[in-house]
């Protein structure tokens, strides 16, 4: 190999360490949107939400303390269930969260958890009033996660933070890419699911100080179905449900993400994100196929 040809292969090389001050303030922003295709109905959804967040750099990681600051309304509607979903969205907004993250960043532990529970249960309950189906739901939702560790909860409901969290402090020799498989908490109860991940350099633009990066992730359809189908009897079985092991059995249910990141190189923290998810999955008893569409641009900015 020539010293020309070794030069510009290191120059494609990337390397781009975390390097935030000891307590860093970041603001992030999420925009989101959802599609819901089943029985041939599409239902659709948006949302946007400002959060300032405090990265402080710990012993074994981080630790990170994030508050609302903006949340736009979806629409839900007529006027008294708009303003109910405003008071929700009120009290949310008057608290702050905590979570613990490992040194790339990626939530490891969510801080108070029995705490955030009781939080997102009232909001829930401002949602819902006094419609007896809207209880029966919240009783659901709570139980789901109540059965969560901290740990599960950090994979669940800091999705958007975990997305961020994928191509931190990577190294990658040119022409190489990234491969792997992790364990992804099931919120629904059942073990721990199978995934296989994928990170990518797309392009290093020198003169701009940013990079461009791939990651997918598609979960394991054995895995899938087996947790799944161990969440949903135990569900089944709180319902009183005991025949419905045999249904529960033919789930079929697939997941693909994927995220398109800009990092910024002298500090190494993605500045955005491009992300997307589909969920498709098919309905035992009738045939029917259903899928979930997902789409976020997320962006953080360092403010020091």
């Amino acid at each position: 190999m020539t010293l020309l040809v070794a030069l510009a292969l290191a120059a494609e090389a990337y390397s781009a360490p975390l390097a935030l001050p000891k307590v860093a303030k970041v603001e992030m922003r999420v925009e989101r949107s959802r599609e819901d295709i089943r029985a041939g109905k599409t239902t659709k959804g948006q949302s946007t939400a400002v959060y300032d967040k405090t990265i402080e750099t710990t012993a074994d990681g981080h630790r990170v303390t994030f508050k609302p600051v903006s949340v736009t309304q979806p629409d839900m509607g007529s006027p008294t269930d708009q303003a109910k979903l405003a008071a929700a969205i009120e009290q949310v907004s008057q608290q702050t969260f905590v979570y613990t993250a490992d040194a790339n960043l990626r939530p490891v532990a969510v801080e108070d958890w029995p705490q955030v529970v009781t939080t997102i249960r009232s909001a829930l309950t401002k949602i819902v009033g006094d419609k007896p189906e809207g209880a029966q739901a919240i009783e659901m939702v709570t139980a789901m996660f109540s059965r969560m560790t901290p740990e599960q909860a950090a994979g669940v409901i800091l999705r958007e933070d975990g997305f961020l969290s994928m191509p931190v402090n990577l190294q990658l020799a040119a022409g190489q890419s990234k491969t792997w498989q992790e364990n992804l908490p099931n919120p629904m109860g059942g073990p721990p699911i199978i995934a296989d991940g994928k990170i990518v350099v797309e392009t290093i633009d020198a003169a701009r100080g940013v990079a461009a990066l791939r990651w997918t992730q598609a979960l394991d359809p054995a895995s899938t179905r087996a947790s799944m189908t161990i969440a949903l009897k135990a569900m089944a079985a709180q319902l009183g449900k005991t025949d419905a092991a045999p249904t529960i059995e033919k789930l079929k249910l697939e997941r693909t993400s994927s995220c398109l990141y800009e990092i910024t190189l002298k500090t190494g923290l993605p500045t955005k994100a491009d992300c997307s998810s589909l969920i498709a999955g098919s309905d035992p008893t009738s045939g029917q196929t259903a899928t979930r569409t997902e789409r976020w641009v997320l962006t953080q900015t360092l403010k020091n």
